[in-house]
Formats: C-alpha cells, structure tokens, sequence
C-alpha cells in the first residue's frame, strides 16, 4: 500500500511539474507594413541633385581702430589641439578649495615666466599642474623652474598638452581674494 502512495503521488507531481510548463502556442504578431508596400518611393538618389556647394562671404577684418580694412588679410593662427607633452605637477590634493588656492599662487609665481596653471581632476585627487611641454627636456626646465620657486616635490607627468595653448592671466590680489 506504501508503494502505490508513492507511486501515485510522484505521479500526481510529475503531471503538477508538466502542467506549469506548459508553453503557449506562438501566435503570429501583425506584421509590419514593408516600405515598398506602404507605399514609400525609394528611388530617389540625393546625389542626382547636382547642387552647387553652398559658400559663404569672407567677413571684413578689422584694423586696430575698429574699421573693416579692405586690403590686409586676417592672419591665420594655428589651431589649438590636445597632442602628447608632458606637464610638471605641483601637487595634488582631495580639498578642491586648497587646489584653487595653490593654483592661484602658482598662477602669481609663474606669470612673469608665462607658465599656464591648471587644476585637473582625477577622481579624488585635484592635481595642480604647470606648462605645456612638448618636449622632455623643456619639462626638465620648467621642474627645475619650480623647484627653485618652493615646489620641492614638483614631478613631471607625461599628459595631453595644448599644441598653442592660450596665455592665462595672473589674478589680481582683488580676485584672489574671498570677499
């Protein structure tokens, strides 16, 4: 009698197992209208269109007083690019507002030797960094530069540069200043 308990009840979970799994039969979704039968036109070519290239005036460049000028050209200056340099690294600090006051020192120290300060942020370091060095051994100058201005710790980091990076201006004590 055990036996036939057993026997029946692995049955009734078997039937129970394949009851729950049963699968549903697939039914077809409506199918999308393709674009030939909706009645799109595909045959248009826009390079058949032989349209002129569109140009526009060059602008009139201005003298030192403000006026157009109808004879000189505008100089071209050279774009401004990240390349491979080096930078010499100050310091760095997880105080941003400490990072903001080194660099505006820095800023101040360096000016007379037209060294750009940046402040770059690498998680959770701010990192205080100086010039734009192409090369390894303007980067030795420049280390040397700052160690000789009170950065005893100043170290060369091999970054992405600006190619013709722009002239920063010291703060004024007005600016560097918390009101």
């Amino acid at each position: 009698m055990k036996k036939w308990i057993i026997v029946v009840s692995m049955a009734l979970a078997v039937a129970l197992l394949f009851s729950c799994t049963a699968s549903r039969k697939a039914t077809p979704s409506p199918a999308s209208p393709s674009p030939s039968a909706a009645g799109y036109d595909e045959s248009f070519d826009p390079v058949s269109l032989n349209d002129d290239d569109i140009t526009f005036p060059a602008e009139p460049s201005m003298e030192a007083g403000g006026q157009p000028s109808g004879t000189t050209q505008p100089a071209r200056e050279k774009p401004n690019v990240l390349v491979n340099g080096f930078r010499v690294q100050l310091m760095a600090t997880k105080d941003m507002q400490t990072a903001e006051l080194i660099k505006r020192e820095a800023m101040e120290k360096f000016a007379p030797d037209s060294i750009n300060v940046y402040v770059e942020f690498d998680s959770p370091y701010y990192k205080i960094r100086i010039c734009d060095c192409k090369s390894r051994d303007e980067a030795v100058r420049v280390r040397d530069l700052a160690r000789t201005m009170g950065y005893k710790q100043a170290w060369i980091v091999r970054t992405r540069v600006w190619s013709n990076p722009p002239l920063q201006m010291a703060p004024s004590p007005a600016q560097s200043e918390n009101p």
